[in-house]
């Protein structure tokens, strides 16, 4: 217990650093205010969120191209990068960037804030991971079958031919492989927030 509250003491310390201020992901990317917005909400919804010892960080600030996704273990402070697609309705333009955030159903957008991983379950694209919204921000991700899930436009080869992933209908989307590494590394109850 003592261990992970020095760690998340230094994270929240390194998080508050200037802007200039190292980053702690491997590839350079996990900015320090989006890790300390991301802390606020693990510590805000502590009795919704039931695994403690690790947050999710989604940064659709940056390209479908690149790692966006970072899972923090907050008992040892190491962190996993993984890229992962966003929602149509988020990126109308198929650039590779997220626009918006949307909750509203049927707008096929990636809803932003504090999600909590829930049950896994078998659909269309197989093994799934269900996610309740926890902010008014994201509400409505269970009705909207908001999900995390593997899929074709997230693999390296569809990366290699279009030099960005393929969008979802909203759900957070990995390659096979980095699915099944996620899954494996974040189990239920854990924290996601998402941002840009």
């Amino acid at each position: 217990m003592m261990k992970r509250l020095a760690t998340i003491s230094f994270l929240l310390l390194l998080a508050a650093a200037p802007a200039h201020a190292k980053n702690l992901a491997p590839n350079g990317a996990l900015r320090p205010q989006l890790l300390a917005q991301a802390l606020a909400a693990h510590t805000a919804h502590a009795g919704k969120a039931a695994n403690e010892g690790v947050v999710v960080v989604v940064d659709y600030s940056l390209h479908s191209k690149d790692e966006r996704l970072f899972v923090v273990n907050l008992e040892s402070g190491d962190i996993t990068s993984y890229r992962a697609a966003h929602g149509r309705g988020s990126d109308t333009d198929h650039d590779g960037l997220l626009d918006r955030f949307s909750d509203t159903p049927g707008s096929s957008a990636s809803p932003a804030g504090a999600l909590r991983i829930a049950e896994p379950y078998y659909g269309k694209h197989g093994l799934s991971i269900r996610l309740d919204g926890l902010d008014e921000t994201n509400k409505s991700s269970r009705e909207r079958a908001i999900v995390v899930h593997a899929a074709s436009y997230a693999e390296p080869e569809f990366l290699a031919q279009h030099g960005k992933l393929g969008r979802s209908n909203g759900c957070i989307a990995f390659s096979k492989a980095d699915f099944d590494r996620f899954i494996a590394s974040v189990p239920e109850g854990t924290l996601i927030f998402v941002s840009r």
